[in-house]
């Protein structure tokens, strides 16, 4: 029998488990909605939270432990993430259940009708270090962009056109554009064009996440990137709180970014792409 997913509040006791507490670092992204209006949390009360944007294809899903090699529960998982609906879902696991949930995909596509597109490992990085000097190679002024600006607008138009062919935004340009220019969004400008950027994602009780940080193509290797990775940390640390972030395993540039600015990879989670 399908085990029963229910909608929860971000008060639900299984937040309170010391499995899940371990993990809160790791599930950043499920700390930050669970009490977020624009988030919908479900759980079976045992053993699965499930976390789901209302505009996003992203899932966060935490289990504990004691299901990592348990099929007919990450059935139970899978289906009821078909009966969720999300187009072209991505599910982000614990590392540990990842093998075992993308072969169910891939192998039960008839009954779940959803298969395994694409697979990455996601590093997740904490800073270890005191707050940096703000002297920089990197020329040009730091601003927040405002919304509201429309000198700030066009240099975020500017800028995401000029990536466009290596983000492949090209289908979803203008929806992408609006949630940076929602975000909170920290720009380089120089001769009034923006060069680089980093945005401030999530906040939980003792982290805050960098989400991103971007440097035009031709604008690269000028230390650019390092003094927005540094302006971020900063801007996080003088919140107190501690700054953490997600990085491709695959991407060895940004690794190698994050380890020389301060930050230590804590653990390991895994994204799973789903074709439907």
């Amino acid at each position: 029998m399908t085990a029963k997913f229910e909608r929860i509040d971000g008060h639900d006791e299984i937040f309170s488990s010391p499995e899940y507490i371990k993990d809160s670092v790791v599930f950043n992204a499920i700390e930050s909605a669970r009490f977020d209006d624009n988030y919908v949390l479900y759980s079976d009360h045992k053993s699965a939270v499930i976390t789901t944007s209302k505009s996003s294809n992203r899932v966060w899903i935490w289990t504990s432990e004691a299901i990592s090699d348990d099929t007919s529960k990450l059935v139970d998982i899978s289906r009821f993430v078909r009966d969720c609906r999300i187009p072209k879902v991505e599910l982000y696991v614990k590392q540990e259940i990842s093998d075992n949930l993308s072969d169910i995909y891939s192998l039960a596509s008839t009954d779940i009708n959803y298969s395994v597109k694409e697979e990455l490992s996601l590093a997740v990085f904490m800073y270890q270090g005191e707050k940096q000097s703000d002297s920089s190679s990197a020329d040009g002024q730091i601003i927040r962009i405002d919304k509201g600006n429309a000198d700030h607008v066009r240099m975020v138009t500017d800028f995401f056109r000029a990536c466009c062919d290596e983000f492949r935004w090209h289908d979803k340009f203008d929806r992408k554009v609006e949630e940076y220019l929602n975000a909170e969004l920290y720009a380089l400008v120089k001769d009034g064009r923006m060069i680089a950027n980093s945005v401030i994602g999530s906040h939980t009780e003792k982290y805050i996440r960098i989400k991103s940080i971007a440097v035009l193509q031709e604008e690269r290797q000028k230390g650019y990137g390092t003094a927005m990775c540094r302006f971020a940390v900063n801007r996080i640390l003088d919140d107190d709180h501690i700054p953490m972030l997600y990085a491709h395993i695959g991407n060895v540039p940004a690794m190698a970014l994050w380890n020389k600015a301060g930050f230590r990879m804590y653990d390991k989670i895994y994204l799973i792409k789903i074709a439907n």
